[in-house]
């Protein structure tokens, strides 16, 4: 229904147009005949021939000189028809009207408006989730309707139509659409890409090549998005890469695998680093490209050892890492702190030597206090052989004094005693000597020994 009624439009429109040429002028300014005419016989060629977007530029070039030229107009609503451009078209054929044809010019032009009328209220909105893609109506003979990027809202005549969507690298989508009148039609498309053709080259000839976990020959088509690809070869080292397909677009990967060189290193677990990076030993061996190289070899406890490979390697060629122990030579430890020369029984010692010098003191203060009581009784009665009334005094004075100067010799025993003591002590109380022993490691191992007194 959509496609006659199209066809009726246009060809209403070129009736109109041809018509046009004998029809009378409006009121409105006169333009250039010559000017007019020439422009709109090259636009009419270019419309024959198809070029619509030509044919529109020649209409325009015309149009500027000679606004309401019917002719010009009822060619132009022409093209934008073929074009698609339904809301344009309108325009152009109300312009038409609006320049005054007469007669049957005039009736058809009035038809063909009712007609693109629906246009204002009728509506295809296509969104595309990997756009930007091409939309075309029916046929892409026709043109492009529009194109969404990622989506477009495009007036348009009721009917049914074939929608087809297109992009590079993607399967072509098409659908029948039925559009209402005066309504807006909703379309959401997604695109499938188109599969890729995968070649992959593995060098040494032999290799076993895979394709995410299956066996692949080349070349395939895969699916679009990535895919996990695994050459490998006994003695070599594997190789994985990802292939990613997008758009169908082909992919090829040459895949040279590096050979296994055999190494023996001690100790066992050191680390290896080619190039810097930590490289490991599988099946005896480390993976070597072609060219110079740097290996470094270290482990804990033992000198760090670097080896240049060279670039030319012979088919016997192997590596022997052998790492030499770190020589630790442990540090003597301090000397043990020097003993104190004030030892327990030192200590005592001075203790006892207090008492000494104490009762030294007592005794001293004794003995003169046993002189001044012998001399008080002197002084009471001088001769023992003579009476003197003094003599009770006397006597108790000759008694005391006694007792003070036997107070004293005890006191002086005591301070002897604790000076004899004190002596004893201090000798006998002097700090032991201590011993030390170090272990030494390195080129000769021993003992050393350290004696504080």
């Amino acid at each position: 229904m959509a496609a006659l009624l199209r066809t009726w439009i246009v060809c209403a429109g070129i009736v109109c147009t041809g018509v046009a040429a004998a029809a009378p002028k409006g009121n409105g300014p006169a333009a250039p005949k010559v000017s007019a005419q020439a422009q709109y016989k090259a636009a009419a060629t270019q419309y024959s021939n198809g070029n619509y977007p030509k044919a529109l530029e020649l209409i325009e070039q015309g149009l500027a000189v000679a606004p309401q030229d019917l002719k010009l107009l009822g060619l132009k609503g022409s093209v934008l028809l073929e074009l698609r451009d339904y809301p344009g078209a309108l325009a152009a054929y109300q312009a038409y009207l609006k320049a005054g044809p007469t007669g049957a010019n005039q009736r058809e032009a009035q038809k063909i408006v009712n007609n693109l009328l629906a246009v204002e209220s009728t509506f295809l909105d296509l969104s595309l989730a990997n756009g930007p893609g091409d939309v075309y109506l029916d046929s892409k003979t026709l043109g492009v309707f529009c194109r969404a990027a990622p989506a477009c809202h495009q007036a348009v005549l009721p009917g049914e139509y074939k929608v087809i969507v297109e992009r590079p690298g993607f399967e072509r989508w098409t659908s029948q659409v039925k559009i209402e009148g005066g309504n807006t039609t909703k379309l959401a498309v997604t695109l499938v890409e188109k599969p890729s053709l995968l070649t992959v080259r593995a060098a040494p000839p032999g290799a076993r090549i895979t394709v995410d976990d299956a066996a692949f020959e080349a070349p395939a088509k895969v699916a679009a998005g990535p895919h996990r690809v695994v050459v490998s070869l006994a003695g070599h080292a594997e190789e994985r890469r990802e292939a990613v397909a997008r758009e169908g677009k082909p992919i090829e990967l040459d895949i040279a695998l590096v050979p296994f060189v055999p190494i023996q290193v001690e100790p066992a677990g050191a680390e290896l680093l080619l190039g810097g990076k930590p490289v490991a030993i599988q099946d005896g061996g480390i993976p070597l490209p072609p060219g110079a190289h740097k290996l470094v070899a270290r482990a804990p406890g033992f000198q760090e050892r670097q080896i240049d490979v060279p670039a030319e390697r012979g088919a016997d060629y192997k590596l022997e890492v052998t790492l030499e122990r770190v020589v630790v030579v442990a540090p003597p430890p301090p000397p043990p702190p020097a003993p104190s020369w004030f030892t327990g029984r030192r200590k005592l010692a001075l203790a006892a030597g207090g008492v000494g010098v104490v009762a030294f003191g007592a005794g001293v203060v004794l003995g003169l206090q046993a002189r001044r009581l012998e001399d008080d009784a002197y002084a009471l009665c001088p001769s023992p052989s003579t009476p003197c009334a003094g003599a009770p005094a006397a006597n108790d004075a000759v008694q005391r004094g006694r007792s003070r100067a036997l107070q004293a010799n005890l006191a002086y025993g005591v301070a002897g005693g604790a000076a004899i003591a004190a002596a004893a002590l201090w000798l006998t109380g002097r700090p032991e000597a201590r011993v030390a022993v170090t272990p030494r490691l390195g080129g000769v191992a021993g003992l050393d020994l350290a004696v504080r007194f």
